[in-house]
């Protein structure tokens, strides 16, 4: 039988898979993990060359050793015995002292089994540049004299080569025994070395479990046996690596292409659950929870979403009941464009967003889940919305948290998308927009025509009113009317121009045109007017109306304009309300409110040119910036 690796410290292991070491009353088994990487990683096949020379050098190593001996304690049932470089023998053992001090908890852990764990492990040390970058390494043979009918040729021959090799010594030990061999230079920490004896202990333990063939770094045998490590040595952050791993890796990968990093599914799992459950995965596999769906089914899908859940809120801690060093990211997504958007993924993999909902939407959105289970909360609430299948929910506040995981062999696939009750298009320009000045050598003025028409009409002036007609002349040459917004009206510009001593103050720098998925759009522009002693003050301007695109054309309509604010000034100063809610021709001739617009959308901005104009020029478009 066969067990893992104990992957290396502070980075990804190598890329090779276990190199199958025939020896020790049967068939035993080496391995170096997987590399982890941001998407999900195809193992390359093992180099046989590279694999059989590392073999024969811990051959090597084991030969040149003394004798093996029984220590003098055990772990429960599980005899325990040594083997040390010859050189060594007479020193203080660091790695059985380690071992030894680890006895109680083990213990306690193994009182948990099913079924007492009674494999004898031999612990050997090696000094080795092998097998890197493993820190240490377990391997057990079959329980007993036969041999696994999946074994190949090439190992038959390796087996008769290895029990040549190792002479009668070894062939006296226990049948099923365990090798347990620990790269100490590695291991820079006691700490550090009784984890990776416990993560090893486990495995010596799962392999009573499972068929040879099923041990090749699976998730639930690495993730279990870090966890258990946890379990028994308080305050490791010698792997916190692995969970940031983790982490990095699940948006790409399913579950069960884990290896090490799937440590965080266990933690939960006891907090969710208890220490029995964990190691009813651990311990219940066999090869068949390689695949999503033969995985998905350990858990009810209300369970599986409940472990996306305690991601989003973060509430998974260590073992020994510290935070976690690193958690899921959640990314963001917006339905301003399409008005709809999808969440994807691979079975079994948590996927966390933040989706942007335009503002004045449709008080509908549509879901479509597909065989996804996800839990929906809203800016603000407290209580997630558990939604499968295909419904339509009241639509929460803005931004919206999504957890989401389709708990089968399935791929996630989710939609979302804004319903249009009253038959508005949704497209690009729905969103929150402020118009952006056109610049003054661009803009036209709209007075140039009424010079035009006044010195046409000169001649006809009377003699006696010519001064008062050159005054209002000079005056509109002076104004400053150029129209540099499309969505605000340029009468208090005029107004101020000719008057001289008016001033015009805006609250934002351009209007802001809300453009709302259901159909509806405002624009918003309040302004003081200040003229001597009289002051009036709109906190709010705002025009209204409805909205049609068809073919790239956006028609604006205007309803009615919708003012409040307060005038002051003489003879009493008292601030007076004032109010307009007009839906007559006021409302309707506004400045460039109203019209077909053709519509050129980017990411983040938006450009609407008339088209009422036959060779529009930059004066005859709104430009929008997102707002």
């Amino acid at each position: 039988m066969t067990s893992s690796a104990h992957g290396s410290r502070g980075q990804p292991t190598g890329n090779r898979r276990r190199s199958r070491l025939a020896a020790l009353a049967g068939v035993l088994s080496l391995a170096v993990a997987a590399p982890s990487e941001g998407a999900c990683p195809t193992r390359p096949g093992p180099d046989p060359a590279e694999e059989l020379a590392d073999y024969e050098a811990l051959l090597d190593e084991i030969y040149e050793m003394g004798d093996q001996y029984s220590a003098d304690f055990s772990i429960g049932d599980q005899a325990v015995y040594r083997m040390r470089q010859r050189s060594e023998e007479g020193r203080p053992d660091r790695v059985l002292q380690a071992l030894e001090a680890l006895e109680p908890r083990l213990e306690d852990m193994q009182s948990y089994f099913p079924t007492p764990p009674s494999r004898p492990v031999l612990l050997i040390e090696s000094r080795l540049d092998i097998f890197e970058p493993s820190l240490a390494l377990t391997d057990c043979a079959s329980p007993g004299e036969e041999r696994d009918a999946a074994e190949d040729d090439r190992e038959a021959e390796l087996a008769k080569h290895v029990i040549t090799r190792m002479g009668g010594d070894l062939r006296d030990l226990p049948a099923g025994l365990c090798l347990v061999v620990v790269f100490t230079d590695r291991l820079e920490s006691e700490r550090e070395l009784r984890f990776g004896l416990a993560h090893e202990w486990m495995h010596t333990m799962q392999n009573g479990f499972y068929t040879r063939w099923a041990m090749d770094h699976s998730w639930w045998v690495e993730g279990s046996a870090e966890w258990f490590a946890h379990k028994v040595v308080d305050g490791v952050t010698e792997r916190d690596h692995r969970i940031e791993e983790f982490f990095m890796r699940q948006k790409s990968c399913p579950l069960t292409e884990h290896s090490y990093d799937a440590q965080p599914f266990f933690f939960w799992g006891e907090q969710a659950f208890n220490t029995e459950w964990v190691l009813s995965v651990g311990l219940g596999g066999d090869a068949y929870l390689k695949l999503p769906e033969r995985a998905a089914a350990i858990l009810p899908p209300e369970r599986w979403l409940d472990w996306a859940i305690a991601q989003a809120d973060q509430t998974i801690t260590m073992p020994d009941g510290r935070l976690l060093p690193d958690q899921a990211e959640v990314e963001a997504l917006e339905l301003t464009r399409e008005c709809e958007t999808a969440i994807k993924g691979p079975p079994l993999s948590v996927q966390l967003y933040e989706i942007s909902i335009p503002e004045g939407s449709a008080p509908i959105l549509a879901i479509d889940a597909g065989d996804a289970q996800l839990a929906i909360r809203g800016n603000g609430d407290d209580e997630w919305l558990r939604v499968t299948g295909l419904t339509e929910i009241d639509t929460p506040s803005s931004p919206i948290t999504v957890a989401a995981i389709a708990p089968s062999g399935e791929d996630l696939y989710a939609k979302f998308s804004i319903g249009n009750s009253d038959g508005g298009a949704c497209g690009c320009q729905v969103g929150v927009w402020l118009e952006r000045a056109t610049p003054p050598d661009e803009a036209k003025d709209p007075l140039a025509g009424a010079l035009e028409a006044m010195e046409s009409a000169r001649g006809m002036v009377p003699p006696d009113q010519m001064d008062d007609f050159l005054a209002a002349q000079e005056k509109l040459r002076a104004a400053n009317a150029k129209d540099r917004f499309r969505f605000r009206g340029s009468i208090p510009d005029v107004f101020d121009e000719l008057e001289g001593d008016v001033d015009t103050i805006y609250v934002q720098d351009g209007p802001v045109l809300t453009i709302r998925a259901a159909g509806s759009f405002l624009i918003d522009d309040p302004y003081t007017i200040r003229a001597e002693d009289t002051t009036i003050s709109y906190h709010k301007y705002r025009h209204y109306g409805k909205w049609e695109a068809e073919g790239g054309v956006l028609k604006f309509e205007i309803e009615g304009l919708i003012s409040d604010g307060f005038l002051t000034g003489p003879p009493d100063y008292e601030p007076t309300r004032i109010s307009i809610d007009s839906d007559g021709f006021g409302a309707q001739s506004y400045v460039g409110g109203g019209g077909e617009w053709t519509m050129a959308c980017e990411p983040v901005a938006m450009t609407l040119t008339s088209t009422r104009v036959r060779n529009p020029d930059r004066s005859d478009q709104a430009v929008l910036v997102k707002y």
